[in-house]
């Protein structure tokens, strides 16, 4: 997919907590975050939430893999397609 059919196809915010059509904060590791885009200087980030602050679909987990919101790339492309299929497999874009 080109880079614009990416953003289109993206959620605009993203939460590891719905309830029906949106999501909501009903403890202290429940988060809303919205989609991010950003070039550290060499590599590409597309997230929701910024860096060390990624929606996360397992909070609780007390050690690794945890299971954030975010994918690197070195183009920007190559980062929102890697957050597209984050996307896909989590349940947040039907294909």
């Amino acid at each position: 997919m080109t880079t614009d059919e990416l953003l289109k196809k993206l959620p605009s915010h993203i939460g590891n907590h719905s309830n029906g059509d949106f999501y909501i904060k009903s403890n202290e590791n429940d988060q809303i975050e919205w989609l991010y885009l950003h070039n550290d200087g060499k590599d590409w980030l597309a997230s929701y939430g910024i860096e060390g602050e990624f929606v996360c679909m397992n909070p609780d987990a007390k050690e690794p893999p945890y299971n954030n919101a975010f994918a690197y790339g070195k183009t920007p492309n190559e980062a929102l397609q890697g957050l597209y299929d984050w996307c896909v497999k989590n349940g947040f874009i039907k294909e």
